[in-house]
């Protein structure tokens, strides 16, 4: 039980938003209606981060924002006292939890579409919050999880969960160790291939010849846009919500830094 600490505070993401509101002239200008992620300051929370992942971190160069960087440092002083203690920390993302799903009624989203992502920003930072992590999807069985992780000694407390999709994000700096972490689990985690470019991201799936290399993010490719409208442009659905691959651990992917929309 916790007492007298703060809560972490959820982020709302267009890409993984099951509802957006149309905002704006842009073709992916939004509201989403729910708040349904979070975040912690990236790099600092990231125990298992690489060189890679530091010189092409999206989150990091959003966090050059004051809204963003005060958001997520604001979470890592609620949380960071307490990383080493799970009851605590379960007690914080059920907090969470629990006010994401008002916002969920509070919009009228089906249940089969509540969908929640873990770390927009930052990564797991302790054993214990992976713990709490895998507890809270337990508690919350009519959630969808998520995350892409390079904290791979937390993986094994993170499978054998129905309701949560859990990604090795795999680079040129870390694929040996991502390659001895799949023959160490029981059970096979997805893979997420990260490179500067598409080719780079086939050979990192090269390494791993007994599984899928997966298709490249289609949002990436501009495939699949930032948000998908309806017929009459006013509401949409993000990205993620859209293609539904990572949500629910359909394949394994790939993402490419420089993007290439159109390919």
């Amino acid at each position: 039980m916790i007492v007298n600490v703060g809560l972490p505070r959820l982020s709302s993401d267009r890409k993984v938003a099951p509802l957006v509101r149309k905002k704006g002239k842009g073709i992916n200008e939004g509201t989403p209606k729910v708040k349904n992620t979070f975040g912690l300051p990236a790099l600092v929370s990231c125990p298992g981060h690489t060189q890679w992942c530091a010189d092409a971190c999206y989150a990091l160069a959003l966090q050059n924002f004051p809204g963003v960087r005060n958001l997520v440092q604001e979470n890592w002083d609620v949380v960071s006292p307490h990383l080493n203690d799970v009851d605590t920390l379960h007690a914080m993302l059920s907090a969470m939890l629990s006010e994401c799903s008002i916002e969920y009624v509070r919009a009228g989203i089906p249940q089969d579409e509540w969908v929640f992502r873990h770390f927009w920003d930052g990564d797991i930072p302790s054993a214990a919050f992976a713990q709490a992590i895998k507890r809270v999807a337990e508690d919350f069985p009519e959630f969808q999880f998520w995350l892409y992780t390079r904290t791979f000694k937390a993986v094994p407390l993170l499978m054998g969960v129905s309701n949560l999709a859990v990604y090795l994000s795999v680079d040129k700096d870390n694929v040996l160790d991502a390659v001895r972490t799949e023959k160490a689990l029981l059970s096979e985690p997805m893979l997420a291939f990260c490179a500067d470019t598409w080719e780079e991201t086939e050979e990192l799936a090269a390494k791993f010849p007994h599984r899928r290399k997966g298709p490249k993010c289609p949002e990436l490719t501009g495939k699949t846009p930032m948000v998908v409208w309806d017929d009459d442009g006013v509401f949409g659905r993000g990205a993620c919500v859209e293609c539904g691959m990572c949500i629910y651990g359909r394949n394994n992917v790939r993402f490419a830094s420089t993007n290439r929309k159109g390919e």
